[in-house]
């Protein structure tokens, strides 16, 4: 469901760069857009760091069950 999330956000964000290249924005409207953007690069900047923290988790927990019966 995150994933999906942040999917849906990172579209927006290309929506959102794509229209404030264009010229023919209003100097209010693309102000808007631009907070937009802003908001949801932090959104998915937190969405990236709560994925990066449950992968490194599970791989922390994968390695500690490799660990104890490895022997070197």
């Amino acid at each position: 469901m995150a994933v999906k999330k942040l999917k849906s956000k990172m579209s927006r964000l290309e929506t959102i760069a794509e229209l404030l290249e264009e010229d023919n924005q209003e100097i209010e409207a693309s102000m808007k857009l631009f907070a937009e953007g802003m908001k949801l690069i932090k959104e998915c900047s937190a969405d990236l760091d709560t994925i990066e923290g449950k992968i490194t988790i599970m791989i922390d927990g994968e390695e500690s069950e490799f660990e104890g019966s490895v022997e070197v």
